[in-house]
């Protein structure tokens, strides 16, 4: 079998999953933030899969926001750039304890949202040419957009129920021996009343051909 046919076959498998879920769900892909693991000394390192500290979480030079996808679904936006990214990750060895992430983009769209305490852990995930990384996945609560339009896509379904519960992953994160790295951050946002669930890289990846959310994902 053709890797172009395993691909439509995978494909195919993910979209009868998707439709079997049926979630509405609206995801922001953020690519290139800056990274920084401190121990709980408040000391610049990390500590793998049982860090205590937190991982604080900035715009960088290269940050961009990759797409905005619903369902899966790239949507068509106006050009608008990353003016500003903050977040925090909070860990007690390994477990997210809580924190929290706020986008402002340059047209004045803005997001922010809680992370959940209890509700993610730090797992191993090899990078390109065999680098040892990580991602750390979680729930969210108090998701709040500031319009509902955000860079030029229609979000009124998620607008007009908020405060958002939802999910998020961070992955491609591969600290150096201070704790320093770039990171991508996805965050999913079910629409009305349906219960986020957590992603896995593998979805999570996937969004920009049109996959996220489609793949097979495991509910908390």
């Amino acid at each position: 079998m053709s890797m172009k046919t395993t691909i439509l076959a995978a494909a195919a498998v993910l979209a009868t999953a998707g439709n079997a879920l049926a979630v509405t769900e609206l995801q922001l892909d953020i690519n290139k933030v800056e990274a920084q693991a401190k121990r709980a000394n408040g000391n610049n390192g990390w500590g793998g899969l049982t860090h205590t500290g937190t991982i604080q979480l900035s715009k960088g030079v290269n940050t961009t926001l990759a797409g905005v996808l619903i369902d899966g679904v790239v949507q068509a936006t106006t050009t608008m750039t990353v003016t500003a990214f903050t977040g925090v990750i909070n860990l007690v060895s390994g477990g997210v304890t809580g924190g929290n992430f706020s986008l402002l983009m340059s047209d004045g769209s803005t997001f922010n949202t809680d992370i959940v305490g209890g509700s993610g852990v730090v797992v191993n995930q090899v990078l390109p040419g065999g680098v040892q990384g990580f991602s750390i996945d979680g729930l969210t609560f108090n998701g709040l957009f500031n319009s509902s339009t955000f860079v030029g896509v229609d979000i009124s379904d998620w607008f007009n129920t908020q405060p958002l519960d939802g999910s998020f992953i961070n992955f491609a994160f591969a600290p150096n021996a201070m704790g320093r790295s770039t990171s991508d951050i996805d965050i999913f946002l079910p629409a009305g009343d349906e219960p986020p669930v957590i992603p896995t890289p593998l979805a999570a990846g996937m969004g920009l051909v049109g996959l996220a959310g489609l793949a097979a994902r495991r509910r908390r």
